[in-house]
């Protein structure tokens, strides 16, 4: 069990950095600044948004991957890491709501 444990961790560590990596391109990219100003959001108001969505996704990977962490060293079992990750999804949507709705009553 100990290496089934181990090999686990490591499968949820090569995830952390395989999604931190996506971001980085992201924001390396402008993807998200691209798409908004694609949208007809004006350039700065574009920039802004996406530098704290991409600053809410790294939180959010982080915050999952000590989530799972935990479950996987069997410190929380399956129905505390479901209601965990519901309330940290809903947490997360909330965040990004609210960052959005800064940005286009800023922009407005």
């Amino acid at each position: 069990m100990n290496i089934l444990r181990r090999v686990t961790q490591l499968v949820l560590d090569i995830n952390k950095i395989q999604a931190e990596a996506v971001f980085k391109v992201y924001g390396r990219f402008g993807l998200y600044r691209r798409l908004y100003i694609a949208c007809g959001f004006p350039e700065g108001t574009a920039k802004r948004l996406e530098e704290r969505l991409l600053a809410l996704g790294h939180e959010g990977v982080a915050e999952q991957h000590e989530m799972l962490c935990r479950f996987v060293r069997g410190d929380i079992g399956v129905v505390q890491l479901f209601e965990e990750l519901t309330q940290w999804f809903s947490d997360y949507m909330e965040n990004c709501q609210a960052a959005a709705m800064d940005e286009l009553h800023a922009a407005a």
